[in-house]
């Protein structure tokens, strides 16, 4: 992969992961880690890419969306997350989609 992607942009993934992580894990800004780990995905800019680094990117996003344990939060972000994660044949991705669909279905309906 790191070659696939060149040494800036795999240097930049790592920043937006160290970034990202920091602040789901430490500052439970969830939004923002989930902002940062988007900021990875869109390096990835061939479908080859897509699917051998995608998975774990977007299970990253699903992660601190369930993290945070908001709904709203959860029902923003899972149209791209499902989007994005529909050609990527990965089962844990697949689980953490739906836990995700679960979180969203729990917001309060107008």
């Amino acid at each position: 992969m790191r070659a696939e992607l060149g040494f800036q942009k795999w240097e930049a993934m790592g920043h937006f992961f160290n970034d990202g992580d920091y602040l789901g894990f430490n500052q439970s800004n969830y939004r923002g880690a989930i902002a940062q780990y988007e900021r990875a995905w869109e390096l990835l800019s061939t479908p080859w890419q897509q699917e051998t680094g995608g998975a774990d990117i977007l299970e990253g996003i699903a992660d601190f969306a369930l993290r945070s344990k908001d709904p709203e939060l959860a029902a923003e972000i899972l149209g791209g997350l499902l989007h994005r994660a529909n050609p990527i044949d990965d089962a844990s991705l697949r689980d953490a989609c739906d836990k995700v669909a679960q979180l969203a279905s729990q917001q309060p309906q107008d």
